[in-house]
């Protein structure tokens, strides 16, 4: 089986996920991936795969959208650059799959050189539960962008949890238009040879975009409230993103509390960040998204830290239910606090969230991952 995948965006987790899912359908099919000249995860795929770098980068990362710091011409420029889609005729391949979101420039290049006449493939990392919504502009925008350009026939949309499938069937889609694949867990992360510290019993982990949607106001709300219990605990935030001016006014406050890392996180140095944290804290919203994933998340996993989430999306079975952390209600600082000290004050549930965390990694493995690739695509070409 020959597989091509697009990977059409430069920066943030995308391209690690795409880098993960090439690489390990490589193990069983010839793989090509068309991707920009430069990712973040460049050095991520294996040499069981061919890569071409076809595009120019984009700047468009979320956090990027959200402080409206971008260059307008030279973003068209990049998308214009998607017009090399077309070379996946000349490639010839029996699936082509765009595992990063297939966004609107792409659907439009898609449509415009009829890369449809192979079975295409799209995954959706985040379905909204509206098609246009309004409280999260970057999504919005993205989603009347997409509704201007002509659709293409997809043959399998993935996503990551039931509960997508299920927002995505309240509109034009069939059961058989939809997969259900859930995200792998990024263990490149801990192939780097990184340095690795002794945990710091004290120590929580924040780490991703800030945005919004993430709650990162909550949790350092929460973090001078759990100070009162435990009066050494840090707060690492690691990620690229503007401080909101509530945040920035708590950390200046209690700045004793808080090692703030604001710029986007080199893959060398995650591990030495995971390997700090007792605890990785994930507070996100809800913004009327049904979430299925989190990168944080999967990588939280791949190196076996006990999590604190939020009961958004999948998380309850992911984290609660798999018994690799605590989940509280979304924008509820004092839950947080006392969810992040209860496992702080005791070490023999957070070496049993550990250890529960790395089965999720074993359960979640891109072997696994990319096995049920396989099987989508053996029947798509059987049909």
């Amino acid at each position: 089986m020959d597989v091509v995948y697009l990977v059409t965006q430069n920066t943030g987790g995308f391209p690690h996920y795409a880098a993960e899912l090439a690489n390990a359908v490589g193990n069983h099919a010839d793989v090509t991936v068309l991707k920009p000249t430069e990712t973040t995860a460049d050095d991520v795929f294996s040499q069981d795969v061919r890569v071409i770098d076809a595009f120019e980068p984009l700047s468009l990362s979320l956090p990027a959208l959200y402080d409206r710091e971008f260059n307008v011409r030279e973003n068209l420029r990049a998308m214009w650059s998607y017009r090399s889609l077309r070379r996946v005729h000349d490639l010839d391949p029996d699936i082509v799959h765009d595992p990063t979101g297939f966004f609107p420039y792409v659907k439009f290049f898609a449509g415009r050189y009829g890369l449809d006449r192979h079975p295409l493939v799209a995954t959706r990392h985040e379905v909204s539960a509206t098609r246009f919504p309004i409280t999260r502009p970057p999504v919005l925008a993205e989603r009347l962008a997409g509704a201007l350009v002509p659709d293409v026939n997809l043959a399998k949309t993935i996503v990551h949890t039931h509960g997508q499938r299920d927002a995505l069937l309240e509109g034009p889609f069939e059961e058989s238009d939809l997969a259900v694949i859930p995200h792998g867990t990024y263990d490149f992360f801990t192939g780097y040879d990184y340095d690795e510290r002794s945990e710091e019993r004290t120590t929580l982990l924040f780490f991703g975009n800030v945005i919004p949607s993430k709650g990162l106001d909550t949790l350092v709300e929460a973090v001078v409230l759990a100070s009162e219990e435990i009066p050494d605990i840090t707060l690492v935030v690691a990620g690229s993103g503007r401080l909101s001016a509530r945040t920035a006014r708590v950390i200046a406050t209690h700045g004793e509390h808080f090692e703030v890392h604001n710029e986007f996180v080199p893959n060398d140095l995650v591990g030495e960040l995971f390997s700090r944290a007792a605890l990785a804290v994930m507070p996100y919203r809800s913004e009327g998204g049904v979430k299925g994933h989190s990168g944080a998340l999967a990588t939280a996993f791949s190196f076996g830290t006990p999590v604190v989430t939020t009961s958004i999306g999948d998380f309850p079975r992911l984290v609660e239910r798999s018994g690799s952390g605590l989940v509280v209600p979304p924008e509820d600082a004092d839950r947080l606090a006392n969810a992040i000290v209860s496992i702080l004050e005791n070490d023999g549930l957070r070496a049993e969230f550990g250890k529960n965390s790395e089965k999720q990694a074993e359960r979640l493995s891109w072997e696994n991952v990319g096995k049920r690739h396989l099987d989508v695509y053996r029947s798509i070409l059987d049909d």
